[in-house]
């Protein structure tokens, strides 16, 4: 019962993130909230990293089943490859972090909006996605328990997904640009050559 429990946390997540960040929905409350619409983002991401907290703390402490028992090669290279998708997520947060997180709105200059095709997006169109999967999947062949194959097929799905929604939403933006781009790099998976 409690690995559904899981699962519904992770697509009520899924859904509440979406939902919140489409462009009605901001048009709406914008609408509403008026001048104080300027906090919405950063609300809106105090929420999700509550949120995602908590599923986290939920997943780790609910009991579960191993599936194998993982090798110290598994785990090694496990952790090697977590190691890397956490550097991964650091650069893009880093990167992005005043947009990402809202607190843009307690700063008089606004970064001027452009299509990034530098640093690790000469490599691939949504670097802190692929990051974010890569620790996702380290962390079940880390510790390949039942619970953690749950969060990791769910985190997939709805990165992929929301990768498809960010594509269109960056094509309104940018245009034959960013199609251009999307032609010569791949979207979550590296290519080196």
């Amino acid at each position: 019962m409690q690995h559904i429990i899981l699962a519904v946390y992770w697509i009520v997540f899924g859904i509440w993130h979406s939902v919140f960040a489409a462009e009605g929905v901001k048009n709406f409350f914008k609408h509403i909230i008026r001048r104080g619409f300027k906090y919405y983002r950063l609300c809106y991401s105090i929420v999700a990293v509550f949120m995602v907290a908590y599923i986290l703390y939920f997943n780790f402490a609910i009991p579960t089943i191993e599936l194998w028992d993982a090798s110290s090669i598994e785990k090694i290279v496990a952790s090697i490859a977590g190691i890397i998708g956490l550097i991964i997520m650091a650069v893009c947060i880093r990167k992005y972090f005043f947009y990402l997180s809202g607190i843009d709105v307690f700063f008089k200059t606004k970064p001027q909006e452009h299509l990034q095709v530098n640093g690790l997006n000469k490599y691939v169109r949504h670097p802190l996605y692929s990051g974010t999967l890569l620790f996702a999947w380290s962390v079940f062949f880390w510790q390949p328990y039942l619970s953690n194959l749950i969060s990791c097929f769910i985190i997939s799905v709805y990165t992929i997904i929301g990768a498809w929604f960010e594509e269109r939403k960056l094509v309104k933006i940018f245009g034959e640009e960013y199609k251009k781009y999307a032609t010569e790099v791949p979207m979550v998976i590296p290519k080196f050559v």
